[in-house]
């Protein structure tokens, strides 16, 4: 939270335009009194404030005391890399090298020290990592869960080279996000004290969609695929980067610049002086600032968040042993003043998921259709049928066939001759065809009088 090494700054007096700078940083209310953008030191300075935060930060060298992967020390320098961000230079870790994550033009500070072998791959919530990927890689993916199998830290705030504080005390600020996403530390920062040691115990949580909600129109669904919205900055869609380039097309607008830590939309654009700052604070208190703009920021249909639980209990102050080295061969004073140990871990190994479809799709709506005609009707496909015959076919029939056909009634019927035994006597056999054929004549006189009764003689 340290804004200024107390070292490097205490030599610069007031009406200095450095003086001007550490004023900005560290007292945001001179920005409420007119008189104060009138002083000479703030009407006419041009310093630029990213340069002189890099220049006078505490480096990630002198912070970083002693780091693990997966319980193996490994050197801090090749863990993490130094950004500036919204409250002054911090270290992140597991980011996208910056060609990955930026379009546009990028400040550049200290790189990753590495060998060949760690190699930067382009990563995104979409599509994951790369089908071939070479033995070291980073963004690296978890190796299990647990403390073992995390990523622990040992901090030193260096409370003497304290100058002043970004919050109401000294210690550390840490914002969990996902690798293509650059956060504001000011909105999401989680404080961290000194003298403790802090479990970060992490949930990841996972949103999905469904291609099928691409035919629904944003607003409705109300979130944003990767290749939907292109950003003029950045290379991937997250709503925090849409809503940095909308304060900043806002700011441009306003003030003619940009803050440092804003991304440059424009390429003429230009970070703002100690001068322009003035504006840049009184536009930034206007309501709702860039509001129509920030409006159409939904989230990524695809995302990655993580809700960390997090657990502080007090280092060692008294004499009795302790598995750490380093904070063994530290005073406890020192420890209880200037030490914190930071501990990122996965709770499970499983994430937990969202999916976002379409409520009520073409075979859902068409179940649910049937099922309802069916329960309050007597509905089923037969019943199509006979919707198609009496609909359709019988009008064809009525108005096609001719009068004399569809008035007449004819039918037939097959019998079968009856079976004759072969130990019958001749006149058995006579009797049994007599009957038959007066069986015969009976019928046929039945069929003619069903015949005239339905031609309409009878």
């Amino acid at each position: 939270m340290n804004q200024a090494m107390y070292s490097k700054v205490a030599k610069y007096t007031k009406g200095s335009r450095e003086y001007a700078a550490l004023q900005y940083l560290c007292h945001s209310d001179i920005f409420n009194d007119p008189q104060t953008q009138n002083l000479e030191e703030f009407k006419n300075n041009s310093l630029d404030l990213a340069e002189f935060i890099i220049a006078h930060s505490q480096p990630c060298s002198r912070m970083l005391v002693a780091c693990q992967l997966s319980s193996v020390d490994v050197n801090c320098s090749e863990l993490f890399r130094e950004v500036v961000t919204d409250e002054g230079l911090c270290c992140a870790f597991n980011t996208l090298h910056p060609r990955f994550l930026y379009k546009g033009n990028y400040r550049t500070l200290d790189d990753l020290i590495h060998g060949p072998d760690l190699v930067p791959i382009d990563w995104n919530p979409e599509t994951g990592y790369p089908t071939k990927l070479p033995p070291k890689y980073y963004p690296r993916p978890t190796y299990g869960t647990g403390i073992s199998l995390g990523v622990s830290v040992m901090l030193n705030a260096e409370v003497d080279e304290y100058y002043c504080s970004s919050s109401s005390g000294a210690g550390f600020k840490v914002n969990l996000g996902s690798p293509v996403d650059r956060p504001l530390i000011s909105e999401g920062g989680v404080a961290v004290p000194l003298g403790s040691e802090t479990r970060f115990r992490i949930d990841a949580q996972l949103t999905e969609s469904s291609p099928a909600i691409r035919s629904i129109n944003r607003r409705r669904r109300r979130c944003v695929f990767l290749d939907e919205q292109q950003l003029v900055f950045y290379r991937y869609y997250t709503k925090t980067h849409c809503e940095n380039e909308c304060l900043s097309a806002f700011l441009i607008e306003h003030c003619g610049c940009i803050p440092y830590y804003l991304p440059v939309i424009y390429d003429n654009a230009t970070f703002c002086n100690i001068s322009r700052l003035f504006c840049i604070e009184k536009a930034k208190l206007t309501q709702n600032p860039a509001g129509r703009c920030m409006s159409r920021c939904h989230t990524p249909c695809v995302d990655v968040t993580f809700m960390p639980d997090a657990f502080s209990s007090p280092l060692a102050m008294h004499n009795y042993t302790i598995q750490s080295e380093i904070l063994t061969n530290l005073p406890k004073e020192e420890v209880q003043r200037n030490i914190a140990v930071i501990h990122f871990y996965y709770r499970e190994s499983v994430i937990n998921a969202e999916l976002k479809n379409v409520y009520i799709g073409f075979t859902e709506f068409l179940s649910n259709t049937g099922g309802i005609l069916g329960l309050f009707m007597g509905f089923s496909f037969i019943s199509i049928a006979e919707i198609v015959y009496f609909s359709l076919l019988r009008p064809i029939f009525k108005f096609v066939v001719p009068e004399k056909y569809r008035n007449s009634a004819v039918i037939t019927q097959v019998r079968a001759a009856p079976k004759v035994n072969k130990n019958w006597l001749p006149e058995e056999i006579c009797r049994v065809a007599t009957k038959s054929h007066n069986t015969k004549r009976r019928e046929e006189e039945e069929e003619r009088r069903y015949s005239i009764r339905e031609s309409g003689v009878l």
